[in-house]
């Protein structure tokens, strides 16, 4: 580039004019670079955005997916107390029938074993 720039300034200063026609396609050539590079920005720009909407999606449906593991996760909890209070109640009820079952045969016994009159 270096000497493209030397060459161009010895041109522009050189005897026939010649170097102001170098200078013009010079100019011109800087002007289309400079357009081709506010295009390739313009495109990341562009790019980026779309990259940004969809980690934006992206997120939302992470925030959706943790909601609902968070809230089966809560299900399942209340579903392992419910079914922990009701074994609980289970053994009491077995309990208490065991109680209920014990008395009966108590009282056949105390039947069995009293003297008949």
């Amino acid at each position: 580039m270096d000497k493209i720039a030397a060459e161009a300034a010895r041109l522009l200063f050189a005897d026939g004019g010649a170097g102001w026609i170098v200078a013009v396609l010079l100019g011109l050539a800087c002007l289309h670079l400079y357009r081709d590079g506010l295009r390739i920005l313009e495109a990341r720009i562009a790019e980026t955005g779309a990259t940004a909407a969809a980690l934006e999606r992206a997120s939302q449906t992470n925030a959706a997916v943790a909601a609902a593991l968070e809230s089966r996760t809560r299900v399942l909890e209340d579903l392992a107390r419910l079914a922990s209070e009701t074994a609980s109640a289970v053994e009491r009820s077995d309990e208490r029938a065991r109680e209920k079952f014990e008395e009966v045969l108590r009282r056949m016994g105390e039947l069995q074993h009293r003297p008949r009159s």
